[in-house]
This record gives structure tokens, sequence and C-alpha cells, in this order.
């Protein structure tokens, strides 16, 4: 691909995805919502969560969608990321703002490959694909 092509769609990708960082507490769950199953924290969720405590590095940004004209936003992958940010007494986590039919889409997308996972021992390690292209994204909006 082209320089110029490169820059143009990055300007488009800045339109669509923007970089925020959001109150913890202006989150809400799709299973809030009724649009998701809530699910208990069992150990190898408390695991993830403790994992991502002791992490150096930046926890990657959470994928948000506005709710119009109230200044919440859903959270449509992160909640791992989110407890964790919790645990460690944050108030703020860094976010990507997504719109809500694509921040759907990559929720029911995300589920999809974390039952993979699951059915396959996570041997494919395929249910971090979205957490990984937040991460870049992220770099991407960055320069």
């Amino acid at each position: 691909m082209g320089k110029n092509k490169s820059k143009t769609r990055r300007k488009i990708h800045k339109k669509i995805v923007k970089s925020i960082t959001v109150e913890i507490d202006k989150l809400i769950t799709l299973a809030e919502l009724g649009l998701g199953a809530s699910r208990p924290l069992n150990k190898e969720k408390r695991d993830w969560i403790n994992k991502l405590t002791k992490q150096t590095e930046k926890l990657n940004p959470i994928l948000v969608s506005p709710i119009k004209d109230t200044g919440f936003y859903v959270l449509c992958d992160g909640w791992h990321r989110v407890q964790a940010a919790k645990k460690m007494k944050d108030k703020e986590i860094d976010a990507l703002i997504v719109p809500i039919k694509s921040g759907l889409g990559l929720a029911k997308a995300n589920k999809i490959l974390r039952d993979i996972d699951q059915e396959q021992n996570y041997e494919l390690g395929v249910s971090g694909l979205i957490n990984n292209w937040a991460f870049f994204k992220a770099m991407d909006i960055e320069t």
C-alpha cells in the first residue's frame, strides 16, 4: 500500500475510533443492559485479573461505545482489565471509543473466540485477538 493510502486510512480510523480516558464508574456492561450473559467470577477469571494487576506494562485500552447524552459508556471489551483496574484502586482507564454497532460486533466476536479457546484448552490462543487489535489501534492513533 502506498504512503498516501496508508495516511488516508489512518485519518479515517482516527475519526471512527478515538482514544480517551474514561471513569470506571461510568462503564455499563452488556450484561447490565440485558445484552450479554452475567457470568460468575470463577477461579479462571480471578487468576487472569490477578495476572493483570501484577504486570508492569500499562493495561491495554478497553473498548467502549458512548450512550448518547448520558456520559456513560457501554463496555464492549475489557471486563478483566476493568476488574484489574478496580482492584488496583484506579478511578480511570484508557479506552477506545468505537461506534455502538461495531462495539457490539466486536463483543460477539470476542465471545466466539473465547469459546473456541476454551474448547481447545487455550492451545489456539485466539481469545486475545480483540484485545491485541485494541492495543495496536491505540498505537496507530498515537502516531
